[in-house]
C-alpha cells in the first residue's frame, strides 16, 4: 500500500489498516504523521498560543461493540466522546506564578449495548454514562511550598484526582475504566463527565511519597445529564463528600541506565528500576439523603475504603517503560442498606511493546469481580427479578498506537452473570475502540 495512503488511514479509519500493517512508530517529529496531533500546529498558531500561555485540546473516542452470543438478545452499538477546552498558564498570561487555569467540556453521543442489549451492572462501552453535551471542569490550581504541594478549587470530578489510574484508561469496561466501579455505585462520588464544587490539597514530601485530601459537594441530582453540567448552586439540603488517599510510588532492583547520566559524569549514571504505584484511599459523607434498599427513608453517613497497586515486574531493558505490568485494585463499601455492589475486586496486567517493532503498543488483559448486596438483592427478588449475588467480567484487548495521535483497540468481553441473577445468558462481546487526539 502506497505509505502516504496508509497514514491517512491511520489517522481517520485505523480499523482499515489493520491488514495492512501499522505506520513506523520511528517517524520523525517533524512529519505529519510524527507529530502529536492529528490538526499539526495550525500553521503555527498552536505554538503561538502556547508562548501566551494557552493550550486548546480535543480528544476524541469511540466504541463500536455487539454480542452476538447471550444477553437479554444480540446487537450492535456506537457511542463516542469528545472531551475538549482550554489550560491556561497564568505566570505566561498575568504573572501569576505556579497557576493554572482549566476550562472543559463533554460531549457524549450513542446508545450504549448494556442497556439494551446485554443487560449487566458493568457497563461494556466506557464512554457510555451522561450522553449529553456538558460544561464539565472549571478549577484553578496553584502549585505551592516549592511545587512540593497544590490546591485546587472549582468545579471538577472526585476521578479526577482520587481512585484512578492511567493503567484503567487502556480497558473498555467501565468495570475497570475510569475507577473502581462499586466507589461510583454506593455513593456520590462524582466522576466524568460529572462535575460539582470542590477542593483537593495534594502534598508530595518527597518523590516517592504523597498524599492528597478531597471535599465535594453532592446532591441528590448529581448524576442527572439534563443539566448539561450547568446546575451550579449550592441548595440547603445539599452534603458533603469527603475523600483522603495516600500513594507510594517505589522503583525495584535498580540499574543503571546505559548512556544515560542526566548531566552527572560517566561514573555516576541514572539508576532506574521497575517502577510500582500503590495507593490507598477513603471517602466518608455525612449528608443525610442516601437512600436505602426497602425503604422510603432516607438515611445519614456513607463510608468505605479502596486499595490499588500496580508493579511492573519485568523490563525489557533498564529505564525502560516496555515489558511487564501486573496490578490489582478493590473497593470495599461495607453499608448493604445503601451500597448495591459493597465488594469488588479487579485484577490484570499489560505488557507494553510485546511485538517487536511495535514499541507503543499494549496487549491488556484483565478480570472484574463484584458481590451484589442483600438489602439490594431483596429489592430485586420483591419485584420478581430474581436474586442478584454476584457479576464477574474477562477482557482481553491489544491497543495498536498507529500514531502519536491515534489508536485502534480490538476488544473482547466475557461477561459472567450479567445483573448476577442467573436469568441473563453469559455475554460475548467484540468491539474497538478508536481514539485520536486533535
Amino acid at each position: 500500500m502506497n505509505k502516504g495512503l496508509l497514514i491517512i488511514l491511520a489517522a481517520f479509519f485505523p480499523w482499515a489498516v489493520l491488514s495492512a500493517g501499522a505506520v513506523e512508530s520511528d517517524l520523525d517529529s517533524t512529519t505529519w504523521a510524527g507529530g502529536k496531533y492529528a490538526t499539526r500546529d495550525w500553521g503555527g498558531v498552536r505554538e503561538d498560543l502556547a508562548t501566551r500561555g494557552l493550550e486548546p485540546f480535543l480528544y476524541y473516542t469511540n466504541i463500536m461493540s455487539g454480542n452476538p452470543v447471550g444477553g437479554m438478545e444480540q446487537g450492535f452499538t456506537y457511542v463516542d466522546d469528545f472531551y475538549f477546552g482550554m489550560k491556561l498558564d497564568l505566570d505566561k498570561l498575568v504573572g501569576w506564578h505556579n497557576a493554572k487555569l482549566l476550562i472543559s467540556g463533554v460531549n457524549r453521543d450513542g446508545r450504549g449495548l448494556t442497556e439494551h442489549y446485554v443487560g449487566s451492572r458493568y457497563d461494556v462501552q466506557q464512554t457510555v454514562g451522561g450522553q449529553n453535551i456538558f460544561f464539565y471542569q472549571i478549577f484553578l490550581e496553584q502549585k505551592l511550598f516549592g511545587e512540593k504541594a497544590s490546591l485546587k478549587v472549582g468545579r471538577f470530578g472526585a476521578s479526577d484526582d482520587f481512585n484512578g489510574s492511567p493503567i484503567y484508561s487502556y480497558y473498555l469496561n467501565n468495570g475497570i475504566d475510569g475507577d473502581i466501579r462499586n466507589v461510583l455505585f454506593d455513593t456520590q462520588f462524582s466522576a466524568y463527565p460529572f462535575a460539582t464544587w470542590a477542593a483537593r490539597l495534594r502534598i508530595d514530601p518527597t518523590p516517592e511519597f504523597n498524599a492528597q485530601l478531597g471535599v465535594f459537594q453532592t446532591w441528590d441530582d448529581i448524576f442527572d445529564r439534563t443539566h448539561n453540567g450547568l446546575n451550579w448552586g449550592i441548595r440547603s439540603d445539599d452534603g458533603v463528600f469527603l475523600i483522603a488517599q495516600t500513594g507510594w510510588t517505589p522503583e525495584f532492583f535498580k540499574q543503571p541506565v546505559p548512556g544515560d547520566t542526566a548531566g552527572k559524569s560517566a561514573a555516576a549514571p541514572v539508576m532506574r528500576g521497575l517502577p510500582g504505584h500503590y495507593w490507598v484511599g477513603g471517602s466518608f459523607s455525612p449528608w443525610n439523603h442516601f437512600s436505602q434498599f426497602g425503604s422510603a427513608e432516607k438515611t445519614s453517613g456513607s463510608y468505605g475504603f479502596y486499595v490499588h497497586g500496580d508493579q511492573m515486574v519485568y523490563q525489557e531493558k533498564p529505564g525502560s517503560d516496555q515489558g511487564l505490568t501486573f496490578w490489582a485494585a478493590s473497593g470495599l463499601y461495607p453499608q448493604g442498606n445503601i451500597s448495591v455492589m459493597p465488594f469488588q475486586v479487579n485484577v490484570g496486567a499489560i505488557y507494553k511493546g510485546l511485538i517487536p517493532t511495535q514499541d507503543n503498543d499494549r496487549a491488556i488483559f484483565g478480570i472484574i469481580y463484584g458481590r451484589f448486596s442483600r438489602d439490594y438483592a431483596r429489592t430485586v427478588m420483591a419485584a420478581g427479578n430474581g436474586n442478584p449475588n454476584h457479576e464477574m467480567v474477562v477482557e482481553a484487548a491489544y491497543r495498536i498506537q498507529l500514531t502519536k495521535f491515534d489508536w485502534v483497540e480490538p476488544d473482547v468481553q466475557w461477561v459472567i452473570n450479567p445483573a448476577g441473577t442467573g436469568r441473563i445468558p453469559d455475554a460475548l462481546v467484540i468491539g474497538t475502540e478508536m481514539g485520536v487526539v486533535f
